[in-house]
Order: structure tokens, then C-alpha cells, then sequence
């Protein structure tokens, strides 16, 4: 099958036909929705495929006159979306149909896409997935004696769980404790994720799950959005304390009891980082492999250009 692919610009797009298409495929996924993509990037174009059987945004920008296609922060995975099977062909297609005026392209691709054009370098990449089909007895399980015994030290240091209801909170927690481990993320990010929360929250797919410590303060929170039967763990971070008290770790199992026996899986979105990979395997989340596209059409003199 070949599809019919065009490039539509953001005003052009027609978005009833365009969430219909993301909510139909069996790897639509929150990130890739229009209302998503219109919160958390300033910039978004499409190659549309079939009046809407295929789609695959375009998330792009200019540096000094050069435009480029790039992957946003809290935005995992994109690509080709269709309620049919996107085959490597297809697949290949759409990314072949970008517009030579992207000079550069950097993006991920979703879980159903597995590129094989030669027009670009792709790079394996893991995210962890865990089925909550099961009841909480079973779930737990199948944890790693190292999260047994973090759940253990949390609840011995009489951490507790509940709802962050005060999102400026929420984020000013969350920016403080990942501007060391992720400096390149910036306030207007920050800015961006709050106008997804807020969406979320409104509509009822969102949730921000705290951990507090005995005196009742705020050690550990996470950002959950749930579409397609898919939760994912979408912006978490621990201060000092939340770290040494392990209250992440109660957090994401008070989150399992919660969603369990639901037809819903939890995304821990990442990581190929080794210790982060252990943590979310300890829950006994699963691998789950995509892919990110590099291709640079830039004359040689400028390749060392980065946006």
C-alpha cells in the first residue's frame, strides 16, 4: 500500500479528523493528539496520508535561516500513527515525504514503527511498560527484592501518599529538583507542561500523584496523563529527602493499587540510562523498544550546526 501523503500546515489541519485517527491506533499515544502538541511546542506541521488513515506531525523550528524537525521535551515518542499496521515501507515513506526545506531532522517514532530507510541514521532506543490487567497481589509479585525493601524503608519513615490539587506547587517542585539532572530543560518547558496539566486535569485523564514526608511536606510528585488505555509517567522528580526516604518508590506503588485490575498499561517512559532502567524494571515493567531518525541535509561547511 502506498498511501497518498501531503504536507499540511498547522492552520490547514483538520484536528476532529486528526484525533480520530490517534485515538483509533493501537499506538496512539497522549503525546501525538492535537491538543498535546499544541500545549507543548510552539511549532507543528503534518504529512498527512489518506485523508487521515496516516498521519505523523512535524514538530519544527529555524536557527539562523535553517529549518529543522526536532523531538520536544515531554514528548517521547511521534511518528507514523494509523489504525492500520504502518509497515517499515510506510513507515519509510512519510519519513522520505519530509519537506527538503528540513534541513536537519531528529525525531522519535512510536512503538509500531520500525524504519529501515537508508536516508537516515536510526538508533534503538527502550521504554518500560507494565500491564496493570492484573490484581495488586499478583503485580507485586513480580517487584525485585531492592523495591520491596524501598517501599518497606518509605513506609517505615511514615511517608504518605495523596493528590497534588495545587499545580504552581506541583511545578515549582518539579523544576527545582530536575534542574541538575536535566539543566537543558528550560522555564519555558516548564511553562508548556503546565498548560498540558491543566488540560488533563480539566478533562479528566490527568493526575498528579505526592509523596510527603511525617512533617507533611512535599518530597516526591509525578505528572500521570492517561489516553488509549496507556498512563503515562510523564514529569516525576524527588527532592533530597524523598530521595533518602525512598518515597518514589510508594508513590509508584500506591499508583499500581490504585489502576490495578484496569485495562491499562503504565509507560514509565525510558529509559536507556542503566540505573533509571533498573528502577522501573524493579516494578517488573517490561522493555519495550522504539526507534529515533537522525538526517542531516546540510551542506558540510555547517554540519557542525546543532538547533
Amino acid at each position: 500500500m502506498n498511501p497518498e501523503i501531503r504536507f499540511v500546515k498547522n492552520k490547514d489541519i483538520d484536528r476532529a479528523k486528526w484525533d480520530q485517527c490517534i485515538a483509533g491506533s493501537p499506538f496512539g499515544i497522549a503525546y501525538s493528539f492535537s491538543w498535546y502538541l499544541d500545549r507543548i511546542c510552539p511549532n507543528w506541521d503534518a504529512l498527512v496520508g489518506d485523508n487521515y488513515l496516516y498521519v505523523m506531525p512535524l514538530v519544527n523550528n529555524s536557527k539562523l535561516g535553517i529549518q529543522y524537525v526536532y523531538q520536544p521535551f515531554f514528548c517521547q515518542q511521534l511518528g507514523v500513527f494509523s489504525t492500520f499496521v504502518s509497515t517499515p515501507e510506510i513507515v519509510n515513506q512519510f519519513l522520505n515525504a519530509i519537506p527538503e526545506r528540513f534541513r536537519l531532522t531528529d525525531m522519535s517514532l512510536n512503538l509500531g514503527n520500525a524504519p529501515t530507510s537508508s536516508n537516515f541514521s536510526i538508533r534503538e532506543n527502550s521504554t518500560y511498560h507494565l500491564s496493570l490487567q492484573h490484581e495488586v497481589s499478583d503485580l507485586r509479585l513480580a517487584y525485585n527484592s531492592n523495591t520491596r525493601r524501598n517501599i518497606q524503608k518509605a513506609v517505615q519513615n511514615k511517608v504518605t501518599i495523596s493528590p497534588v490539587s495545587d499545580l504552581t506547587r506541583f511545578l515549582e517542585f518539579t523544576q527545582t529538583n530536575l534542574k541538575e539532572k536535566a539543566p537543558v530543560v528550560k522555564p519555558k518547558h516548564f511553562v508548556a507542561l503546565l498548560k498540558v496539566i491543566n488540560h488533563s486535569i480539566d478533562n479528566h485523564f490527568g493526575e498528579i500523584y505526592g509523596a510527603w514526608d511525617a512533617e507533611n511536606n512535599l518530597v516526591a510528585a509525578v505528572f500521570f496523563v492517561k489516553t488509549n488505555q496507556k498512563c503515562i509517567y510523564l514529569a516525576g522528580s524527588s527532592n533530597r529527602k524523598g530521595t533518602e526516604q525512598s518515597a518514589m518508590f510508594l508513590l509508584i506503588d500506591s499508583f499500581i493499587q490504585n489502576n490495578s485490575g484496569k485495562n491499562l498499561t503504565l509507560d514509565f517512559e525510558g529509559s536507556n540510562i542503566p540505573g533509571v532502567a533498573r528502577f522501573y524494571s524493579g516494578f517488573g515493567a517490561l522493555p519495550q523498544i522504539y526507534y529515533s531518525v537522525h538526517q542531516n541535509r546540510l551542506p558540510k561547511l555547517f554540519r557542525i550546526f546543532k538547533p
